[in-house]
């Protein structure tokens, strides 16, 4: 019994995250078309992969709880990308960190209208709120732990205060990834990522180079 009870809940999680996949890849397509997530509602949600809102139900508690997993998800994989910018050190040069942010904003440039509709509806949803705020605090603590580390060995300039300076870069790069990074052609994005690429090197590291 036991053995059919342990198929019977792979089975279901199995389904759980294929109809995750799908809802996620929906909401995304929705949003890109001009919806909010405000407006999107559970009925067209599930219409949009052919389910049932009772089955939409069965597996998950509103689109809310959709939408916060593939915040996770992404949250994951931008830790992924931000490795390499830990990565900078005394040996490290600016075309390195030019590199490590682009590997970062590639990974989350296909994602730009979800977390920018995650954001948005951070502001009603608790659950979505919780997820936005310890995706972001975890980026900020990261680059707080590197620009401290970086302030001891001497490739990180020691007169920044990094706990603030790690909150105001990473929060200008959330706003700048919602608001100037959409819709860009291919040079007008990596004109941007040169941009974002001469504040960091110029604020972080450019001091200690001389």
């Amino acid at each position: 019994m036991a053995s059919v009870t342990r198929r019977t809940q792979r089975a279901r999680e199995a389904r759980r995250d294929e109809l995750h996949r799908q809802l996620l890849e929906a909401l995304e397509r929705l949003i890109e078309q001009g919806e909010s997530f405000t407006e999107i509602s559970v009925e067209q949600l599930a219409a949009e992969i052919g389910i049932s809102r009772t089955t939409f139900y069965v597996y998950f508690s509103d689109k809310g709880d959709v939408l916060g997993e593939g915040v996770a998800a992404i949250a994951d994989e931008l830790a992924e990308a931000l490795s390499g910018w830990w990565a900078i050190d005394t040996r490290s040069t600016r075309a390195d960190l030019r590199a490590a942010i682009a590997r970062a904003a590639d990974a989350y440039r296909p994602h730009t209208a979800l977390m920018a509709a995650a954001f948005q509806a951070a502001e009603y949803d608790a659950g979505v709120r919780e997820l936005t705020e310890a995706f972001m605090d975890a980026n900020i603590a990261s680059l707080q732990r590197h620009l401290k580390a970086g302030q001891k060995g001497g490739f990180v300039d020691p007169q920044l205060p990094a706990d603030d300076v790690a909150i105001w870069l990473l929060w200008a790069a959330e706003r700048g990834f919602h608001v100037i990074l959409p819709d860009l052609d291919d040079a007008g994005y990596d004109r941007q990522l040169d941009a974002f690429t001469a504040i960091a090197w110029n604020t972080l590291y450019a001091p200690t180079r001389a």
